[in-house]
């Protein structure tokens, strides 16, 4: 994929140096969606996040599908130069909407919903501000594993970044400005694709492709009449398959093994990766979030 200046970044390279926290700098306040690659089990009406517990509920490492700390945990308490508040909506299994491609559980048009409703209104709880709070959403992994059996992408892609941009225009008119986008990684070289055969890998390769330029069109659009914001587009895409091309040089055995300590193999279950590779991507998303505040 190539890079568009609107949009910001999209691409990876190295790991950035992280510098100590200093106490008096004021928080960004990271609100997230999307799915299993991202969850934590944060609820609303739980132990809220603070300088002294930035993750809020429940307790870091835990409620996620890498056996340990995923993305959204080494970016609110690792690889972060000022504090971070961590809100995260997303759900394992989510979709962007369950009318377009039904998951059975809460999708990310419910996920900005009961963001709307807990803290679009700014309350003492999350005092964020358009210019500290950055709104981060990682989905599409189920969309396209659930979706592409009836369909074809040119069909239900632009369906689906038409839901994509109206819950984006929430977000904008409750003050968000600042936004992390990333697209879906080659999810086509999980052990659980590879498994199914040639055929199967080729097909799910089509679809992400899709996807992932559906997105793209989608954020460059949504920028081109929202000239105020700050975007950034990070590029899983290209990040994984540096680590599953080159395993035994970032510790793996190779590029199949799964294994439910997180840090054993690339993956952590023959979908998902454990928190070593999380810990990878969040590294080397670093470079590309300073626009962002905080990173």
């Amino acid at each position: 994929m190539k890079n568009r200046d609107d949009i910001g970044p999209i691409a990876s390279g190295g790991t950035v140096a992280v510098t100590p926290l200093q106490a008096q700098d004021a928080p960004t306040y990271l609100f997230t969606f999307g799915d299993s690659y991202t969850q934590t089990d944060f609820t609303v009406d739980g132990t809220q996040p603070s300088i002294s517990n930035p993750m809020g509920n429940p307790i870091l490492g835990t409620g996620t599908t890498s056996g340990g700390i995923n993305w959204v945990g080494y970016l609110t308490t690792l690889y972060n130069v000022s504090p971070v508040l961590s809100y995260n909506f997303a759900v394992i299994g989510a979709t962007i909407d369950n009318s377009i491609v039904d998951s059975k559980v809460k999708d990310v048009t419910s996920q900005v919903r009961d963001f709307e409703l807990a803290y679009s209104k700014k309350p003492t709880s999350a005092p964020w501000s358009s210019d500290n709070a950055v709104f981060g959403f990682w989905i599409g992994i189920n969309d396209i594993g659930r979706g592409h059996q009836n369909t074809q992408p040119n069909v239900l892609v632009p369906t689906l970044m038409a839901q994509y941009k109206c819950l984006i225009e929430k977000i904008y008119a409750s003050g968000g400005r600042r936004f992390l986008f990333l697209n879906v990684p080659p999810t086509d070289r999980s052990p659980m694709i590879t498994k199914q055969g040639p055929e199967a890998v080729k097909t799910h390769a089509t679809w992400v492709r899709a996807y992932n330029s559906g997105l793209q069109s989608m954020i460059s659009d949504f920028k081109s009449n929202h000239t105020d914001t700050t975007i950034v587009l990070y590029d899983t895409w290209s990040f994984m398959p540096k680590i599953l091309d080159d395993p035994q040089t970032y510790g793996f055995p190779n590029a199949t093994c799964f294994n439910k300590d997180g840090t054993s193999c690339i993956w952590w279950d023959h979908y998902h990766p454990g928190q070593n590779y999380h810990k990878l991507q969040a590294a080397d998303m670093v470079q590309y979030l300073q626009p962002l505040g905080a990173w």
